[in-house]
């Protein structure tokens, strides 16, 4: 699967660990499985960074809580997102290994390794105009009111 320049660039900062250089890895001797623990124990984690912040700002930490979600939530916003970067429905399935089917995922055996590509950065680029939002109000000139 095709990456973004922005997901090479964040892997390329992980560290590498065991003999196979794995970046996802329990201990580097096996690839990383076991999602629903792990999500439990970053619940946890992320509630209690949520809960500090709240009492660095003075508000009550009983008040703060944590959306339900799942993993697989991850996988929806992506696809979502896509939509909104205006991929094509096609491509944006085939990014999340979505099978084509019918006539044409029988005959059209095309890899679209460059249109999976081209997915993943307009999902990059929308991700960073989310997380890096750009000023979008413009003075305007002339008369005063009033």
């Amino acid at each position: 699967m095709p990456l973004s320049g922005a997901a090479q660039a964040a892997l390329a900062g992980m560290p590498k660990i065991g003999t196979k250089g794995w970046v996802f890895t329990l201990g580097g001797r096996t690839k990383f499985g076991g999602f629903a623990k792990h999500k439990a124990d970053l619940d946890v984690r992320m509630l209690a960074t949520l809960r500090r912040t709240a009492v660095e700002r003075g508000e009550e930490p009983e008040g703060v809580g944590l959306p339900r979600w799942v993993v697989h939530d991850l996988r929806r916003t992506a696809r979502s997102l896509m939509s909104r970067a205006g991929v094509s429905a096609d491509h944006a399935e085939r990014c999340l290994g979505h099978v084509i089917g019918g006539v044409r995922g029988v005959y059209d055996r095309h890899a679209f390794s460059r249109e999976k590509r081209d997915a993943f950065e307009a999902l990059a680029a929308q991700i960073e105009r989310i997380l890096n939002p750009t000023d979008n109000v413009v003075a305007l000139r002339g008369k005063t009111a009033g």
